[in-house]
């Protein structure tokens, strides 16, 4: 079949046109792309400008500030009751990267939200529970108002928008990740039978002890007394607070008329716990150790004990729903950046500078 002369022309300036947009917006720099650059920016010239900015990354476009970071920073400080003074560059720097990644997921999954804001409503009670958390940890509305400014948020309105979009957010997480956290009876019970020795309660003695110190006394001078005291408790002589008083050298015990309180057999020294939970209660009587002379006294007991499956059944239950949880939303994010690789953009070279303001 023979093309016409018009279809040819045609095809030959589209041909001609295609190798010139290649040439021009691909291959060079050509006068259309520098066109581009002039309306949108170069990336140079954005790379720059959001240095500038102190703009640390941008998710589908939108800046994410160095000061938020540093904000998120301040926040996990603050939980461990620590402060910027105490954190070094390497792990200030870490630091910083850990907030940045959460910040990161957390805009890429308020993307996903937006999508379906109508499924997943916030009431204003479950705002004001956040804001007044939130509001607790400043000594003053000047101090929560510098914070919104150092975070970004334009006044009160902006944190509220936010304090809801978060909610939303997990709301959304929860309903996608509902059936991959969810723990049956089985699962239940077959980590309660795998883990009947870690639940299990160690018997306990309750211990108090009239103590001399191997490297004072010689093993009859410390024989001696402590036989005394143990003869004036029997014959209710002296009770064991009063001979603890005037006897014992363990000062921290001494206060409280030589109480030791409730010992597991896995928490003291062997030489003291084989002693100690050999003795019946009420019946004192002296043991030798690595640190001295003991005149001891077990004054109650428990027996070891594993709580039943239906007493600890909802707690079970929980804890395995928050593991799963994590694990969870863990992968849901880690999903969310492969599928939009290109839609997150870090300037990492900011978090190497100082602490913003």
């Amino acid at each position: 079949m023979k093309m016409s002369s018009p279809f040819v022309i045609r095809l030959a300036a589209w041909s001609v046109l295609m190798l010139y947009l290649l040439f021009d917006l691909v291959l060079f720099e050509g006068p259309l792309k520098k066109q581009v650059y002039r309306m949108q920016g170069s990336p140079t010239e954005k790379l720059s400008n959001d240095l500038e900015r102190g703009i640390v990354a941008r998710v589908f476009t939108k800046p994410i500030l160095l000061s938020q970071v540093d904000y998120g920073v301040d926040d996990l400080l603050w939980r461990g009751g620590r402060s910027r003074e105490d954190v070094g560059e390497i792990e200030r720097l870490a630091l910083r990267k850990a907030v940045l990644r959460e910040l990161c997921d957390l805009s890429l999954l308020r993307e996903k939200v937006a999508l379906n804001d109508k499924e997943f409503p916030v009431t204003d009670a479950e705002i004001e529970a956040v804001m007044l958390r939130f509001s607790s940890r400043f000594n003053n509305p000047q101090d929560l108002i510098k914070a919104m400014a150092d975070f970004g948020f334009e006044g009160e309105k902006e944190l509220r928008f936010r304090i809801a979009a978060r909610l939303q957010q997990n709301k959304y997480l929860d309903f996608h990740i509902a059936r991959g956290i969810a723990v049956t009876d089985e699962e239940a019970r077959a980590w309660y039978t795998a883990h009947t020795e870690s639940l299990t309660t160690p018997a306990l003695r309750k211990v108090r002890h009239i103590f001399l110190a191997a490297l004072e006394h010689s093993e009859e001078d410390a024989q001696r007394s402590l036989n005394e005291a143990l003869d004036f408790i029997q014959s209710a002589t002296n009770n064991f607070a009063s001979l603890n008083s005037k006897l014992s050298e363990d000062e921290r015990s001494k206060k409280v008329g030589g109480d030791l309180g409730w010992l597991s057999q896995q928490r003291i020294p062997n030489d003291f716990a084989d002693a100690v939970f050999a003795l019946e209660p009420h019946q004192p009587a002296i043991i030798k150790t690595k640190l001295g002379w003991h005149l001891v006294e077990v004054t109650d007991s428990k027996p070891s004990k594993l709580e039943s499956f239906e007493t600890l059944e909802t707690e079970i239950i929980v804890a395995l729903e928050t593991s799963r949880r994590k694990d969870a939303v863990a992968e849901y994010r880690r999903n969310l950046h492969r599928q939009h690789p290109r839609k997150v953009v870090v300037h990492e070279s900011l978090l190497e500078e100082p602490w913003s303001n």
